[in-house]
């Protein structure tokens, strides 16, 4: 049986060429017709409407219905029922098969109904016509109640509502319809009395309600009321069903209640949980949003690095970037490249630029290229290292985020520079300056902005550039505004990729258990794959017909055999993306053969779906992506970019008017791609794992809901925020509460450590740093850490190393290098190390008289130059043996100099015992003090 968006008169002539094998089984609406009969002959007669641009759905129903396939039973069942008393109506009766005031008769009128077509159009217009205006109806859902607002579309006054909702606790929707009727214009008499027993009605008010809340507003957190203790046991109580609990609970009053007690007992249970549902979904809920950055004024001067390759647009917005830069004082450098990745390539190019101090930042524009992406941004950090270059880097791209409503997003893949910025900041905090979008072409404002955008004052990391001027990415909540959770039941064949997989399966069943017709699973080893067996017959069992096969996504010609494999009666109407692989490891480790691996399964094959797709009428293409793709994690600067590209493909198939949501979702309870280490340390990054139940309950909602991008993600942003500030959570109250700073707040380590007495300083460091290590490896407690055996001999990885740097950084608040854990092997070493950085031994006078010595000769060198001359380019050079001081005012250091001199001297010829004292006098000086005896001496500070 299918639904046809189409009249009866326009499906009633197609049917002769089948000679009786499809009928019209209802009449549904003016413009919704159902068809039943033989399954071949439904399915061409179904294909040539959608060919024709009717919309056609496929019921889930067991039989053909009113069609010629019910005359086999019809005889048995008119003997089944010719036993039953049929009463005649005491109810005026519209009957579905004459569609007219036609009463039932007996068995001739039930089994004619049972073969015949359904007039229900013709029964809705019936009711109308005599007068009827309020339409409830009671059945197990709200199908009928939409049929009659189609076909009675613009009657001024009509009430339609169900009495009951599949997915809403029953007392909640029956009394919502008794409402929806006695408060609408006509206003159907409800005895109210009959739904709450004896109450006093009140008339509603007429005035305009005022929005003015009289009720007692409940506690915030942190400042809960002494009743709430009451509350927490009471919920608890109907969560578990415990009626005796519950009438103790309430007092001995409840006693005479307790039938009507048990009786709501279930409603109050399923309530409870459906809100316990919507809130722990809610506030897994985030989307990302793009504030204007104001007061952003940039810094002059600094020497700036900029690295491109000859194509077009890299080098006309490197030209715009110098001069903009230039303009503000700062020189630039330009580094030219062939945009290749191979090994040491970029590197060469480099080396000759290379400075004895870093530079300022350094700008890669090698994103702005029309070459393929493969990883150019990660042979660019490599070599700068290889070259021995310092300086921040700056990642740019163009077209990769919607940063604007009219944005588009036309180039997805530029994406996955924003992905590679939030693993650089967590592995490389001192190379990672931050990545911004910029338009197509420059022009001097679009120049003046992005050069705001790397020098300002604005502390932000992830940019974009547009007409209205520079924006900032901030992740937000974003509850549901839906009070109940949807279903999400596609018709015809749903396409899950990974779907022999942890992520796919939980998504499988739960559209097996929806009615999905048909699943069509892929996998690379298909029937192969551990479990596959055993999850087919769990979703055939479930209802589901379902297909196994073997596919590298990202191979297209056969993934384009798979699709073309896709059953007729049962077309592609869904496709769900969550296959991945992961390869971790630094970036430092990273080989263009390792990202393309990874990006492989994800990216490319998410791509493949795309444009084999796209000219099908998919109503839902879901991407999996992840949370790393947007805040990055150590590691995976070969995952995290992906999944960024996944959540640009989403926008841009947007933009195209095409079906796409893209979830970044947080770490899923139980097995999956990641091992056990990698789930650990979501955990302690402040990723608890997500229920999977629940986590498909949220993309079924973001499908239906028709969102295009969303992040789901069970985080304690505290934790995520501590482990590394990031500029994008500055929204979140959550990371806000954890950086403010509390009035009682203990002092930071180094005010701590300076106050202990000199013998303790070094236990109390060494105790720290143990916890940290101990959290890091998993250890019950900081016992078990081992302070002279080597990091490596405790089980330590290149990544636990980073996540231990991270820690220490936080808590000693200071930046301290990738290499920490193998620059100091043992926590012994380590803890000195860390010691000496907090609490350097203080400088040898000598060396700060020298110092200061070395400071006054440049002075003195600028003191003789001719007055003006100072900072003019082509301005001669004192010449040698010309007068000491050139600047007014010059005698007076002069004077001061012969002093300083004189007093020297004297030291000199004192006796051997006040030379001695003179010369003890000096080494035992402060810095402060010779500081402040040369200001005295000199008038130079």
């Amino acid at each position: 049986m299918t639904a046809i968006n189409a009249t009866e008169a326009q499906v009633t002539p197609e049917l002769a060429s089948y000679e009786g094998r499809v009928t019209i089984a209802a009449a549904n609406t003016p413009t919704s017709t159902v068809i039943s009969g033989d399954h071949d002959a439904v399915t061409h007669l179904t294909q040539r409407f959608r060919q024709q641009g009717h919309k056609v759905r496929a019921l889930t129903v067991s039989h053909a219905f009113h069609s010629p396939h019910m005359d086999p039973i019809l005889d048995d069942f008119h003997k089944a029922i010719d036993g039953l008393t049929h009463t005649p109506p005491s109810l005026t009766f519209v009957s579905d098969l004459t569609g007219t005031l036609t009463p039932p008769d007996g068995p001739d009128y039930w089994t004619a109904h049972l073969r015949n077509p359904v007039r229900f159009a013709d029964a809705t217009r019936t009711l109308h016509d005599h007068g009827a205006t309020t339409y409830l109806e009671i059945g197990p859902d709200g199908i009928l109640t939409g049929l009659i607002r189609d076909t009675l579309d613009g009657t001024p006054g009509l009430v339609a509502v169900p009495v009951l909702r599949r997915d809403r606790p029953e007392p909640h929707t029956a009394v919502t319809a008794a409402a929806h009727t006695h408060t609408h214009a006509h206003a159907t008499p409800v005895d109210w009395t009959a739904i709450h027993g004896p109450a006093t009605p009140v008339d509603l008010p007429t005035y305009a309600f005022q929005r003015r809340r009289h009720w007692v507003s409940p506690p915030k957190p942190g400042q809960a009321g002494p009743y709430d203790d009451g509350k927490a046991r009471f919920w608890d109580i109907v969560s578990r069903g415990d009626l005796d609990a519950l009438v103790g609970t309430l007092g001995p009053e409840a006693g005479n209640v307790r039938r009507s007690l048990g009786e709501a007992l279930p409603v109050l249970a399923s309530w409870h949980a459906a809100g316990d549902t919507r809130a722990t979904l809610d506030s897994w809920r985030y989307r990302v949003a793009w504030r204007p950055v104001e007061d952003a004024a940039p810094r002059p001067g600094g020497r700036w690095l900029l690295v491109r390759t000859a194509q077009q647009t890299p080098t006309v917005w490197a030209e715009a970037l110098r001069r903009a830069l230039e303009e503000r004082g700062a020189g630039v450098t330009e580094a030219v490249l062939d945009g290749t990745t191979g090994p040491g390539s970029p590197a060469a190019s480099l080396r000759p630029l290379r400075t004895d101090t870093p530079y300022t930042g350094v700008v890669s524009l090698l994103g702005l290229d029309d070459t393929p992406y493969e990883g150019q941004d990660v042979a660019l950090l490599q070599a700068l290292d290889m070259a021995e270059i310092g300086g921040p880097l700056w990642l740019t791209t163009s077209g990769a985020v919607a940063a604007a409503p009219s944005d588009r997003v036309p180039d997805p893949a530029g994406a996955r520079a924003w992905g590679l910025g939030g693993v650089i900041a967590a592995e490389r905090p001192e190379r990672w300056g931050g990545v911004v979008d910029l338009p197509p072409t420059p022009d001097t404002r679009r120049a003046a902005y992005a050069v705001t955008a790397l020098t300002g004052r604005h502390g932000e990391s992830e940019l974009a550039v547009r007409s209205s001027g520079l924006l900032a990415r901030r992740l937000v909540h974003a509850p549901s505004r839906n009070a109940t959770l949807a279903e999400w039941a596609p018709a015809g064949t749903v396409l899950v990729t990974g779907g022999t997989g942890a992520l796919g399966a939980h998504v499988a069943r739960r559209l097996a258990r929806r009615g999905v017709p048909h699943l069509l699973l892929v996998s690379r080893r298909g029937l192969g794959a551990p479990g596959a067996e055993d999850l087919r017959a769990e979703l055939t069992e479930l209802g589901a017909r379902v297909t196994v096969a073997a596919c590298d996504v990202a191979d297209r010609d056969a993934l384009a055999a798979v699709l073309a494999a896709v059953p007729p009666e049962h077309p592609l109407t869904a496709v769900v993306h969550t296959a991945a692989v992961l390869d971790d490891g630094l970036l430092g480790s990273l080989t263009p053969e390792r990202q393309a691996a990874v990006r492989r399964v994800k990216a490319d094959g998410a791509l493949a779906l795309h444009e084999l797709t796209r000219e099908l009428p998919l109503t839902a293409f879901v991407l999996f992506s992840s949370v790393t793709g947007l805040i990055g994690n150590p590691g995976q600067g070969n995952y995290a970019p992906d999944n960024a590209y996944l959540d640009a493909l989403a926008e841009h198939r947007r933009s195209l008017g095409l079906a796409a949501t893209s979830i970044a979702w947080g770490h899923w309870g139980g097995e999956g791609i990641a091992g056990a280490e990698a789930r650990e340390g979501l955990r302690r990054g402040g990723f608890p794992p997500m229920t999977p139940d629940l986590a498909v309950s949220a993309l079924e909602e973001a499908v239906v809901h028709g969102e295009t991008r969303l992040v789901v993600a069970h985080a304690d942003w505290a934790t995520v925020g501590a482990v590394r500030p990031h500029p994008l959570l500055a929204e979140l109250p959550e990371a806000q509460a954890a950086e403010r700073p509390r009035a009682d707040e203990e002092p930071d380590l180094l005010e701590r450590l300076a106050a202990l007495p000199e013998s303790e300083r070094r236990l109390k460091l060494r105790s720290l740093v143990r916890a940290e290590i101990a959290d890091v490896l998993g250890y019950a407690s900081a016992d078990a850490v081992d302070d002279d055996r080597g990091f490596r001999d405790q089980g330590f990885t290149s990544l636990s190393a980073v996540e231990l740097r991270n820690r220490l950084t936080r808590l000693t608040g200071t930046p301290l290098p990738s290499t920490l854990v193998f620059d100091y092997p043992t926590p012994t070493g380590l803890v000195d190390h860390l010691l000496r950085v907090l609490l350097p031994d203080p400088e040898p006078p000598l060396t700060a008289v020298l110092a200061l010595l070395d400071e006054l000769e440049t002075l003195l060198g600028e003191l003789r130059e001719p007055p003006g001359a100072a900072g003019e380019p082509n301005a001669p050079a004192a010449p040698a043996g010309g007068p000491p001081i050139a600047q007014p005012g010059g005698e007076a250091v002069v004077t001061r100099l012969r002093r300083l001199v004189d007093a020297v001297e004297s030291v000199d010829s004192a006796a051997p015992g006040e030379h001695a004292a003179a010369t003890a006098d000096l080494s035992s000086a402060s810095d402060d003090e010779l500081i402040s005896f040369i200001s005295n001496e000199l008038g130079i500070s």
